[in-house]
C-alpha cells in the first residue's frame, strides 16, 4: 500500500456542494487498489478572513458583534453539515462537537475583550477554528460514504502531531518531531485506513496551538508528505494547473503539464497566481511530485511540479506585476559614485524591501519595486548623494523559460512585439531562465496578450 496526500484549499470545501465534489475525488484519486490518502483541509471559503475579523471586534467595548459573528459562523457550519448529512441521525453528533467548537470560540472572545488584548497567541487560537469545523464536517460525510466499503476514515489532530516553534502566527515546523509523531498515522493508512486533517495548524511542544502563516495549508501537506513518505501530493484549487499566463489577459493560455520547481519559483516571484513554490519545496527536495489538479474540473491533467525537467522548451510562461514603481538613480556628478550603489543595496537590505528586476549601468540604476513603499525610504536616504525618480503605475512584464539563455532570436521577437510601446526597463542576466521588461500599467493588458500569441500560440 502506498500514501498520497490530498490537499483541499478553502474554495474546495467552502459548502455542501463542494465536499461533495470533494469526497468523489478522494474515492477516485485518493482510495485505490494500491493507495490510501491523507486528505489536508484548508478552512471553508471565507472563514479564516471571517476569524480575523471577530478577533479584532472582540476588542470594541460592546461584544455583542463579535458574538453575532460567531453565531453566523456557527449557523453557516451547521448549514453544510445537515445538506452533506441529511440524515438526523449522522447530523446529531456532528452539530454537539460543532457547538462544542463555537462555545471555545465565544470564550476565547470573551476573554480577549476583557483583557482588551489580542495577542499573537490569541490570534492563533482564533484562526485555528475554521480548519477545526471543515475536517470535522467532512470526516463524518466521507465516514459515511465509505462506510458500505468497508474503509475507516479516521480524523487526526493537527494539533497533536505537527509540532512548531513558538513564533506564534509564523510557527516553523518541527520536522524530525513530525516524523515521529506521524508513525501512527502512516502505520493506520498503510493498513488500508483513510486519514482526515488539518492545514494550516500545529502546536508547541507544551501544547499551545500555533499557525504557520497564510496559505501555509499547501506547506502542511507538503511537511506531512514528507514525513509519510507519501508517493505523491496533490493540492486541489479552483484552477486546473498551472497556465502558461493569466486567461483573463490571454485567453490563448494553457495548462503548463510539468514544470521545475524554480519555473514554478519564479513565475510566482514575477506575479503569476500560483501556488507559492517554498510551501510545496519540501516535498520537491525529497523527490516527491506535486500535482496541481482544479476541483472543479477533477478530469483535467493539471500541473506536475517536478525538481527539474527535461523540457527543451524556450519560454514555460509570462507573468505580470502591476501596480509597479520604477526607481532610478544616477549619480549627482560626473563620474560613477559606488557609494550611492551600496548605500541603496545595504538601506533595501535593512528594510526588506528587495526589488524585483535591476538594471544598471556605469553610472545610473533602476529598479523595479511590487509596490511605491520603498520610494519615500530610498528618497531619504539618497538626498545629496544621487539623483532619484520616481514613477508609479507601471508594470512588471516577466517571461520565464529554461532556454531565454540558449535559443537565438528570443530578444528580436519580444521587440517586435513591443514596436512602438515604451519600454523603460529591461532586466536580463541575473537569473538565465527570466527577463523582465516594465511599461506603463495601462498598455501592458495589449503587450501581455500579443508576447502570448508570439511565444505560445503560433
Amino acid at each position: 500500500m502506498k500514501i498520497v496526500v490530498q490537499k483541499f484549499g478553502g474554495t474546495s470545501v467552502q459548502d455542501a456542494e463542494a465536499m461533495r465534489r470533494v469526497i468523489e475525488i478522494v474515492r477516485k484519486r485518493g482510495i485505490t487498489r494500491r493507495t490510501r490518502p491523507l486528505v489536508v483541509l484548508s478552512a471553508c471559503a471565507g472563514v479564516t478572513n471571517a476569524l480575523i475579523r471577530i478577533g479584532e471586534l472582540s476588542l470594541k467595548a460592546d461584544i455583542n458583534e463579535a458574538l453575532t459573528a460567531v453565531d453566523q459562523m456557527e449557523a453557516r457550519h451547521a448549514r453544510i453539515a445537515r445538506e452533506l448529512l441529511e440524515a438526523e441521525e449522522k447530523i446529531e453528533p456532528v452539530q454537539k462537537r460543532l457547538h462544542l467548537l463555537w462555545e471555545e470560540l465565544r470564550m476565547l472572545v470573551r476573554g480577549i475583550n476583557l483583557l482588551r488584548e489580542l495577542t499573537l497567541r490569541s490570534k492563533d487560537q482564533v484562526q485555528s477554528m475554521g480548519e477545526r469545523a471543515s475536517s470535522l464536517i467532512f470526516q463524518m460525510a466521507l465516514a459515511s460514504e465509505l462506510v458500505d466499503d468497508g474503509v475507516s476514515v479516521h480524523l487526526y489532530d493537527a494539533r497533536e502531531f505537527f509540532l512548531t516553534t513558538q513564533e506564534f502566527t509564523a510557527a516553523r515546523p518541527i520536522t524530525n518531531e513530525i516524523v515521529r509523531r506521524m508513525k501512527r498515522i502512516q502505520s493506520a493508512l498503510l493498513k488500508g485506513a483513510v486519514g482526515v486533517t488539518q492545514g494550516f495548524i500545529g502546536s508547541t511542544a507544551a501544547g499551545e496551538v500555533t499557525t504557520i502563516g497564510r496559505g501555509g495549508s499547501d506547506f502542511s501537506a507538503a511537511m506531512m508528505g514528507v514525513a509519510l513518505g507519501a508517493q505523491e501530493i496533490q493540492i486541489w484549487t479552483d484552477v486546473a494547473g498551472i497556465m502558461t499566463c493569466d486567461p483573463r489577459l490571454a485567453p490563448g493560455a494553457q495548462t503548463i503539464e510539468r514544470i521545475s520547481f524554480r519555473e514554478a519559483s519564479e513565475l510566482a516571484f514575477f506575479g503569476a497566481k500560483v501556488l507559492h513554490p517554498e510551501t510545496i519545496w519540501p516535498a520537491v527536495e525529497n523527490g516527491i511530485p506535486v500535482l496541481v489538479l482544479s476541483s472543479n474540473d477533477p478530469e483535467k491533467a493539471g500541473t506536475i511540479i517536478v525538481g527539474s525537467t527535461n523540457e527543451a522548451r524556450p519560454l514555460t510562461g509570462i507573468a505580470v506585476k502591476r501596480s509597479a514603481a520604477l526607481v532610478r538613480l544616477s549619480s549627482i556628478g560626473s563620474e560613477p559614485d559606488a557609494t550611492a550603489m551600496r548605500m541603496v543595496w545595504e538601506m533595501l537590505a535593512e528594510s526588506g524591501a528587495i526589488p524585483l528586476a535591476v538594471s544598471v549601468s556605469v553610472d545610473a540604476a533602476s529598479y523595479a519595486f511590487g509596490d511605491r513603499t520603498a520610494i519615500p525610504m530610498l528618497r531619504t536616504a539618497m538626498e545629496g548623494i544621487a539623483r532619484l525618480e520616481a514613477v508609479q503605475d507601471r508594470a512588471l512584464i516577466t517571461l520565464v523559460g529554461p532556454g531565454l539563455h540558449t535559443q537565438a532570436g528570443i530578444a528580436a521577437r519580444i521587440f517586435r512585439v513591443l514596436g512602438r510601446t515604451n519600454c523603460e526597463m529591461i532586466s536580463y542576466g541575473g537569473s538565465e531562465s527570466a527577463i523582465s521588461l516594465v511599461v506603463e500599467d495601462g498598455v501592458s493588458n495589449r503587450i501581455v496578450k500579443r508576447l502570448h500569441a508570439e511565444f505560445f500560440e503560433r
